[in-house]
């Protein structure tokens, strides 16, 4: 499909989607005139190949910089009929975008974190993810037929409170109802952290509607110390405490993400500790527990839990009240799933 425009050059030029499209559609992506100005200059962002899983209903994209780095974004639709791979209930999509070429956090069982970090992208390196997925639907690239975007995730490439202006800048532009802006709904914009407490409290000053979700993996500091050694700076009460804060400021629920591997944090015990660690002055209104069984990555010594432990661990946060979904997993096979992410043209 060749190359992507910069911000500078002009995202609208390669979507020409008019303002009565976007109001029709839903958030179909027509690129904001003035989002130009804002962005800066962007770097040219290059399609260079795709994967596909799921029946084609899991599309991961390989994007080459301009200075030669490299992300991949995912494109996920769910519930098509007559596709089972697809999944069920209702039908809608959802891009999982990159905010970084690599990460900094370092996580051991994440393939991005261990590949390290090359530099943040700009806001129309950001935004021209979200402009690409919604193409493809506009244009029923993806079995069953045209549609749109419902989810905007920031769970891709990198840490996205590290890169915050960036973020920030894209987000604005993303919702910001046609002709300045995307027109998606903020409330189908997930922004994921592993826990920058500062960044955080940041967030949650700033009146937007996105869901904030924290990458926790552990509940106990010993642990996540380990799994995420970012923990080192901010422990999980410091976490927690911040992500509490973002509920009461903006009235969204946190979504916390746990992997779950096997005989590390996976223990019956651990979801007791987890259920402990999120209760709220008025229980577990301001949470929800995101299960992940984990994704492999090349060379870790770690694997997913056995479905009976995953079941277990499910059951007992779900027994102390706490909100729980097992994630549907989508893209393993083609290293497109939570964690796998590596960004190379070798496979």
């Amino acid at each position: 499909r060749g190359a992507l425009p910069s911000a500078a050059a002009g995202l609208d030029a390669w979507h020409p989607v008019t303002h009565q499209d976007t109001l029709d559609q839903g958030p179909v992506a027509q690129a904001p005139q003035r989002f130009h100005s804002r962005a800066g200059v962007g770097d040219l962002i290059a399609h260079t190949v795709d994967q596909v899983a799921a029946a084609g209903t899991t599309v991961k994209s390989l994007w080459r910089l301009g200075d030669g780095s490299l992300v991949e974004s995912v494109l996920m639709r769910y519930g098509v009929p007559g596709i089972k791979a697809s999944g069920r209930g209702r039908e809608r999509a959802t891009v999982c975008i990159s905010s970084q070429a690599g990460c900094g956090m370092a996580c051991p069982f994440c393939a991005t974190g261990q590949g390290g970090l090359q530099r943040n992208l700009n806001a129309s390196e950001i935004v021209a993810q979200v402009i690409d997925a919604s193409r493809r639907l506009r244009d029923a690239e993806l079995p069953g037929g045209p549609g749109r975007i419902n989810n905007i995730v920031f769970m891709g490439m990198g840490e996205p409170l590290a890169n915050y202006a960036s973020v920030l800048q894209a987000v604005r532009s993303i919702i910001a109802p046609a002709p300045d802006g995307l027109g998606v709904s903020a409330r189908g914009v997930t922004i994921s952290t592993v826990g920058l407490v500062p960044a955080m409290r940041k967030l949650a000053d700033e009146g937007l509607a996105v869901t904030l979700a924290v990458s926790l993996h552990a509940p106990d500091d010993a642990l996540r110390d380990e799994l995420c050694p970012i923990n080192t700076r901010w422990p999980i009460a410091e976490v927690i405490a911040a992500a509490k804060q973002y509920f009461l400021n903006t009235g969204r629920r946190v979504s916390i993400e746990y992997a779950l591997i096997r005989d590390i944090n996976d223990q019956g015990y651990r979801a007791d500790d987890l259920a402990a660690v999120l209760r709220g002055p008025n229980g577990y209104g301001w949470v929800h527990v995101n299960l992940i069984p984990l994704n492999p990555t090349p060379g870790s010594k770690w694997t997913a839990s056995r479905k009976a432990d995953a079941e277990q661990f499910r059951a007992r946060l779900e027994a102390r009240g706490v909100p729980v979904t097992v994630r549907d997993t989508r893209g393993r096979e083609i290293d497109g799933a939570c964690g796998q992410l590596a960004a190379s043209e070798s496979r």
